[in-house]
């Protein structure tokens, strides 16, 4: 499946979706907002690891956030598939960051990230996260979740293609439920399809902050 998005991209070829995921022959477009719920490592690996892994082999700057130890798994998931997760990081084309404290330090990580689209030869970069992230800061669950919608907000500015994932067994379905309404995409098996439950990210962050 190929997703198309009105984000503004560096390349006709990002604006026409032809960014390879990894899995499954899916291609997504530069701004695309992708979630991904899982269970345990073993499927996390599954479209994570072909997601970064593909990235490295393209020539793509990676930005993972995430739990040191799950960046760590990724890690040596790359290096028993013959990919020098050592030598991308040292040379920044594997970004591991244990994520921030709120929402604006979190947003200005992306600003700060995409802003550096322009100062490489890059047209975008991969964004991904494992959303267990915030249980490692000083930040909520709820705060994390109203970063989602701001992320969201900020999708067809930003130069980044994002895949976020959550895991079934860390999050109750009240969280899982909130996260679906952040993400215009969802993975489902080896395709990536719209989101039937995705909302604004206005009406998201008001009820998020009882706003509503």
């Amino acid at each position: 499946m190929t997703m198309h998005t009105s984000a503004d991209a560096t390349s006709q070829s990002d604006l026409d979706g032809s960014i390879p995921l990894g899995f499954g022959g899916v291609k997504a477009a530069v701004g695309d907002h992708i979630a991904h719920f899982f269970r345990g490592g073993a499927q996390r690996f599954s479209v994570l690891g072909p997601y970064i892994k593909t990235g490295l082999q393209e020539g793509d700057r990676c930005v993972f956030i995430s739990q040191p130890k799950v960046g760590a798994a990724l890690c040596e998931w790359l290096s028993e598939r013959g990919l020098d997760a050592a030598d991308a990081r040292e040379a920044d084309r594997l970004i591991l960051d244990p994520g921030r404290d709120t929402t604006d330090d979190m947003k200005r990580l992306a600003d700060r990230i995409d802003a550096s689209v322009q100062e490489t030869d890059d047209s975008f970069v991969r964004w991904s996260g494992d959303g267990a992230w915030c249980l490692d800061r000083d930040i909520t669950v709820d705060e994390m979740l109203r970063w989602e919608a701001l992320y969201d907000e900020h999708s067809s500015e930003w130069r980044l293609l994002a895949l976020c994932q959550f895991d079934l067994t860390v999050f109750e379905s009240d969280v899982i439920m909130d996260a679906l309404r952040t993400h215009p995409y969802c993975v489902m098996g080896d395709v990536v399809v719209p989101n039937p439950f995705h909302e604004s990210p206005d009406a998201v962050r008001k009820e998020l902050t009882g706003e509503m």
